[in-house]
């Protein structure tokens, strides 16, 4: 099992610029490799690669050599990275893998209409997931405000997808048992999932009482009104019904709650 190191690298290639993209998508599919970014000074390119140095390295050099499209390619410098282990859980997780490929530009944060309710911007989520800031990710309301727009997916021109980032993160702040005081959104998704979960299909009544009742359990004095005219037209049951197949749905989510990590 190799270490991930950076190489620093100086390539020239064989065609104009415009050909870059499929090249650099040929490189990443490496197995060895994690990202190729361009960068200005000194390289052309940091690749990211899992490796043995220094034997590795020559042979990854060697494999991209190889490539028809590569005129020359030196390896200028080779420097370890550092064990980040909230960054390789993000990574690990559906919907954060795309942390690493982000180049900083700051399109998302633009690009987001809900940014000025945010603890941190977009941008700045993915700078403090690779700085390894667990507790300043996952205690801020940043994934919570998110509105699922899609708008910094759509523009970003690294083909990160920052809407499911904040989703992992979500997540994530649900197994470390981390959450921000003063948004309520948490527990709006648990009574929503519990309902799911025990009876196949949304009981209202029984999500509203739960939410508030964790959250501002006075605020429900206010909402009687609403619930008692539901109540009288037959829009809200008393008692929760349960879907037939309830067994096969529960199976279909402990599952679906495997492959995606949950706990």
């Amino acid at each position: 099992m190799g270490t991930k190191a950076y190489l620093m690298v100086k390539m020239e290639m064989s065609y104009a610029r415009d050909g870059h993209t499929d090249g650099m998508k040929e490189l990443k599919a490496m197995p060895e490799i994690e990202t190729v970014e361009p960068v200005s000074g000194d390289y052309d390119f940091v690749i990211a690669a899992t490796v043995d140095a220094p034997v590795r390295v020559a042979s990854v050099a060697s494999e991209i050599r190889a490539k028809e499209w590569v005129k020359n390619l030196d390896v200028l410098k080779v420097e370890p990275a550092a064990p980040n282990p909230f960054l390789d859980e993000v990574c690990s997780t559906p919907g954060g893998e795309c942390v690493r490929w982000c180049v900083q530009c700051g399109m998302c944060s633009a690009s987001c209409p809900n940014v000025g309710k945010m603890d941190y911007s977009p941008r700045k989520i993915i700078a403090l997931i690779r700085a390894g800031r667990r507790y300043d990710v996952l205690t801020s309301n940043s994934m919570w405000v998110c509105a699922s727009c899609y708008l910094c997916t759509v523009r970003c021109p690294k083909d990160v997808k920052p809407t499911e980032l904040m989703h992992a993160l979500e997540r994530l702040s649900f197994h470390h048992g981390l959450r921000h005081g003063a948004t309520s959104t948490p527990a709006m998704y648990n009574a929503f999932v519990n309902s799911i979960n025990n009876n196949g299909r949304v009981h209202e009544l029984g999500v509203m009482s739960k939410f508030y009742l964790k959250t501002n359990p006075l605020a429900v004095l206010k909402m009687i009104p609403i619930g008692l005219k539901l109540l009288s037209r037959g829009r809200m049951p008393l008692k929760p019904r349960k879907i037939r197949g309830i067994n096969q749905l529960k199976t279909i989510i402990e599952k679906a709650n495997v492959l995606g990590g949950a706990q």
